[in-house]
């Protein structure tokens, strides 16, 4: 009795000092950036303080799962794993097929009457071929690869998953659009049926259900429908998930791998898979159990994690000569470097946010709102969820979080964290009941309809 309430007061000590010391690192962040900025007015800082106390205040509630993480208690302990249930999987991944092609229908109606001087054959690839966006990017890669001179050089910056993908699949198609829209159709289908098994060994049976179709809903999903690299890195990402839960740190690594070739986002995954691991580590220690094996294939999962990432890298190096090459490329023509992303917050709140609303711009409602509102939704929905989630989920959130948002012109806020595997599975705590669940979609619908018409207007949807 003596030890277990010993136990109990020291975790109580490690988690009210784990919550200072976020508030203390939280502070100084702040104090640091606002110092460093002596040009911004006490009203510039409230975006960027808002972003970052919401950004913290994720923590607050996680602290005893994240303390429990580090103790070694097992967030996934095998007696929640459940037998696959075909029919389910079954239903789940038709069910994704039935709304990929609605939806990819959908956009391609609302073209035409956006456009009704389009021929009817052309309304198939031009609707969800935007010029604005990267598909046609990944698409030009596919037919090219990566070239050293020209304009074209600066497509080093695309990774190359997708547009390898292509290149096989012209081998049979012979059309590099119908090749990246049967992959996408694939990788929806597939990526749709490991959200379910990924999920409902965390949520449970009907939640995992509609967290499914949550991941095909949220507006950024749009571009699952483009020859986009959208589907892939869901399939991958979740893939990379519900290994890593199952304690199979080499396969994880694989999807990891794989997640990070490509997208830049994807090797952020090893980061709960070396949580998952010490975690389990951990807890072999201090039940004096044998855990040799256990930091060998852990070890294996991490170094086969950064693969893909390496892979990148190596083609930025024999193409042009430096592997961080893309870096340069993202600066001299997108503007685009790391920064804290509580600074991305302010500046698309002022000027942009205000600027376009002050001016009526349409890149108001389609670009910078829509922006601020994932940008402060995901901070606020994570918070209220956090503590069900487990550790790992809430930590790779805050990861993905901080690199996705943080860079000096972001466009696409909206895609990105339509992608973060810990936000659909907030949304899909959500819905433990039929009238929570029909609220839910019957917000989702309509967002995707709507981003779906700003899409096909031409607008600011990147």
């Amino acid at each position: 009795m003596e030890t277990t309430e010993k136990t109990s007061r020291g975790r109580r000590i490690a988690i009210l000092v784990f919550r200072i010391a976020v508030i203390l690192a939280a502070c100084a962040a702040f104090t640091v950036y606002a110092v460093g900025r002596p040009e911004l007015k006490w009203y510039d800082l409230a975006a960027p303080f808002s972003a970052l106390a919401l950004f913290a205040a994720v923590l607050m509630p996680a602290a005893p799962r994240i303390v429990d993480l580090f103790s070694g208690k097992d967030e996934f302990p095998a007696e929640n794993r459940r037998k696959p249930v075909w029919r389910t999987i079954l239903l789940v991944m038709l069910g994704a097929l039935f709304v990929h092609i609605v939806t990819f229908l959908l956009g391609m109606l609302v073209y035409s009457r956006i456009n009704p001087d389009c021929a009817l054959k052309n309304v198939w690839s031009w609707s969800w071929m935007k010029s604005n966006t990267d598909a046609r990017h990944y698409i030009n890669i596919a037919e090219n690869w990566y070239q050293k001179e020209g304009n074209d050089k600066l497509l080093i910056v695309f990774f190359p998953m997708l547009p390898v993908l292509i290149r096989g699949f012209n081998f049979i198609t012979k059309d590099s659009y119908l090749s990246g829209q049967m992959i996408n159709l694939i990788a929806t289908v597939l990526g749709s049926g490991m959200v379910y098994l990924t999920l409902r060994e965390v949520l449970g049976e009907k939640r995992s259900v509609a967290s499914a179709f949550i991941a095909l809903l949220v507006p950024g999903a749009i571009f699952f429908n483009s020859p986009m690299s959208e589907p892939l890195f869901l399939l991958f990402t979740f893939s990379a998930f519900f290994f890593m839960q199952r304690k199979r740190y080499v396969l994880s690594g694989v999807f990891v791998a794989l997640s990070g070739f490509t997208r830049s986002l994807g090797v952020l995954a090893a980061i709960p898979l070396a949580l998952v691991g010490l975690n389990e580590l951990i807890g072999l220690i201090r039940e004096k159990k044998p855990w040799s094996k256990r930091l060998a294939a852990l070890i294996a999962g991490g170094l086969i994690s950064v693969l893909g990432t390496l892979g990148y890298l190596y083609i930025n190096y024999s193409v042009h000569g430096d592997p961080f090459k893309f870096f340069e490329f993202q600066w001299s023509n997108w503007h685009q470097k790391a920064c804290p992303f509580y600074d991305t917050v302010r500046y698309i709140v002022d000027p942009y946010l205000i600027s376009s609303a002050a001016e009526g711009s349409e890149s108001f409602y389609s670009l910078w709102l829509p922006q601020v509102i994932a940008i402060f939704g995901s901070l606020i929905l994570m918070l209220t969820r956090s503590k069900k989630l487990p550790a790992a989920y809430t930590v790779y959130f805050l990861c993905y979080f901080a690199v996705a948002i943080g860079c000096t012109w972001l466009l696409s806020a909206v895609r990105y964290l339509s992608l973060a595997v810990p936000l659909i599975a907030a949304l899909g705590l959500i819905c433990d009941k039929k009238w929570k669940t029909a609220v839910v979609f019957s917000l989702l619908v309509p967002a995707y309809a709507v981003y779906t018409w700003l899409y096909m207007r031409g607008l600011g949807i990147y």
